[in-house]
């Protein structure tokens, strides 16, 4: 099991590499911020409208939150770097104070998520939404561990699961696809099209079409705080 000391080695070197240079990095979490908008908006919400307050969870570098502030958002971000520990501590919001709470690549990181799904209901307001990236075990499993921190898989079905179980209402999980048509995400067996039938991943080369980039082994999850009214 990875301690948190593990961890914040692990991402200070990450950070430290190429794949984090700063403008890369907030290209990419520009693409990360429109998926999520459309991801809201397909799903019936409002989006991610300016003036929403939002916390990224293991915010990295701080390129979401930049992105995020850029289009007009209260934003902050949180990471283990900030001494927050996600499966013990409290998050330093306020009760129903937040209109979204993002956390891509964190959730396979923890023992128990159960700290931090309990603290991301109390900090959103009724009606606002968790949005989370995580691997999907059923299309990564031979590599899931070459991640060293890595300690807890999911999958479409438990991750379901998982929100359903700490009142999250409703629930939605799709593969994660940045920057591709909405319909996708509806396909039958839309986890095996990412995977498998899309040829290249997101990063390819910049002579490949773009229609055949995005093949994706992760998993998209959206969790609404329910409203007063339906509890």
């Amino acid at each position: 099991m990875s301690t948190s000391e593990d961890i914040r080695r692990y991402r200070a070197g990450l950070l430290a590499t190429d794949k984090y240079a700063s403008d890369r990095q907030r290209r990419l979490k520009r693409r990360a911020f429109e998926t999520f908008d459309q991801f809201l908006r397909h799903r019936g919400r409002t989006g991610l409208l300016p003036g929403a307050r939002l916390l990224d969870l293991g915010a990295a570098d701080g390129s979401f939150v930049a992105v995020a502030r850029e289009r007009g958002l209260e934003a902050s971000g949180l990471d283990i770097s900030d001494g927050v520990n996600f499966e013990h501590d409290a998050l330093p919001a306020d009760d129903a104070s937040l209109d979204i709470v993002t956390a891509s690549s964190v959730i396979e990181h923890l023992a128990s998520p159960a700290r931090l799904l309990a603290e991301t209901g109390r900090v959103l307001r009724p009606g606002g939404a968790l949005i989370l990236v995580t691997p999907n075990w059923r299309y990564c499993m031979p590599s899931f561990f070459d991640d060293p921190t890595h300690v807890h898989p999911y999958t479409e079905r438990s991750l379901a699961k998982l929100l359903a179980n700490h009142g999250f209402r409703p629930v939605s999980v799709v593969p994660w696809l940045v920057k591709k048509p909405a319909w996708l995400w509806d396909l039958p067996h839309s986890f095996f099209a990412a995977r498998y039938l899309l040829p290249f991943r997101g990063d390819a080369a910049g002579w490949i079409p773009g229609f055949l980039k995005g093949r994706s082994a992760a998993l998209l999850a959206l969790g609404v705080k329910p409203d007063r009214q339906e509890r």
